[in-house]
């Protein structure tokens, strides 16, 4: 038996911690497979008995228990828990095994195992006010990501059909009558089919589908329904299409087209062009016109522009818009292509 001594130096001692560890490594406690874990874990657990061994001592502790550190919730609550009753277990095990004067002997169960029990109690408490923090986080920002998601495609796709039905509905107006306006209303049927079937998908939480005539055949063919008469219009898509993956095709499409829609509905251009080369580790577009411009004295907002720019940056791409006043606007967006799934 060891020698009587006070049970507050006892749980100060080295050797309980090198018996706290030995069990924790025994048991492939997570707490002790990382060393900085470890060395995070030990620290706390030491300025924890240091709390206990001032209660056990009859003295108020001088300073509140710490909360886990990052470092500490990292290894999860359930593990955390499991390190803490086995601490709980090595610390009464280690006075249990101590000879006590009489006066001292039932200090260890009324002071330091209650103190230590009420100190886990309270790391548990606030590891799960952590923990449910942090979930409450991601579920915040995870909602926040839809939010933007639904409201890019919402904006880029049904926003862009309905535009589109409505330009088909002015011309159909000024030409009732005639033979264009029916193909004018065949347009309205199609692009109100297409803002249909896109909701239909998002409501589904499907994302909207890659272009099934290929990237040039549905940009020529939007460009060419929203164009004001006279305006001039060059579409191109060079490279092997079937090389792109899925989602590189549709939200290609989608920022191609949102640039075309603002370039012929506010630019007031006499031209309009938009081309895309798919190259080896890399796709390029640009779309530009020959219009008004923007100041660059002022910032350029506005949901069609943020919305590209965001599709860009989710590629892992970078978007450049250039303009001036009296020369137009110019879009180039580059996009790798690098270790990204193919599916077709």
């Amino acid at each position: 038996m060891a020698e009587s001594t006070s049970p507050e130096v006892l749980v100060r001692s080295p050797a309980l911690l090198q018996v706290y560890e030995s069990r924790l490594r025994e048991l492939a406690s997570p707490v002790v497979q990382d060393p900085l874990v470890w060395r995070e874990w030990r620290r706390q657990t030491e300025s924890l008995l240091e709390l206990c061994a001032e209660s056990g001592g009859g003295r108020p502790a001088r300073a509140a228990i710490e909360p886990p550190s990052p470092a500490v919730r990292a290894v999860g609550l359930v593990a955390a828990s499991a390190a803490w009753a086995e601490l709980f277990q090595a610390v009464a095990d280690h006075l249990a095994g101590t000879a006590w004067d009489p006066v001292e002997r039932e200090r260890p169960r009324d002071h330091v195992l209650p103190a230590l029990n009420r100190a886990i109690l309270t790391l548990v408490g606030a590891f799960g006010a952590e923990a449910e923090a942090e979930t409450l986080d991601r579920i915040g920002a995870e909602q926040e990501r839809i939010r933007m998601v639904v409201a890019r495609d919402v904006h880029d796709w049904v926003g862009s059909s309905i535009s589109l039905a409505m330009r088909r509905l002015d011309l159909y107006e000024l030409r009732r009558g005639t033979p264009e306006a029916q193909d004018d209303l065949r347009q309205v049927r199609q692009a109100l089919n297409e803002a249909w079937e896109t909701v239909r998908r998002l409501v589904k939480g499907l994302r909207p589908w890659p272009p099934r005539i290929g990237l040039e055949g549905s940009l020529r063919a939007f460009a060419e329904a929203v164009k004001p008469p006279g305006v001039g219009l060059e579409v191109s898509v060079r490279g092997e299409e079937s090389s792109l993956p899925v989602d590189v095709r549709a939200e290609l499409l989608a920022i191609i087209r949102e640039a075309l829609r603002n370039a012929l509905a506010h630019a007031g251009a006499g031209g309009v062009s938009a081309h895309a080369e798919i190259l080896p580790g890399k796709v390029v577009g640009v779309v530009q016109d020959d219009g008004a411009g923007l100041d660059p004295g002022r910032a350029w907002h506005g949901a069609g522009l943020a919305s590209m720019r965001e599709r860009t940056e989710l590629l892992a791409g970078e978007f450049r818009m250039s303009s001036h006043p009296s020369g137009g606007t110019r879009i180039d967006i580059s996009v790798p292509l690098g270790g990204r799934p193919h599916e077709h």
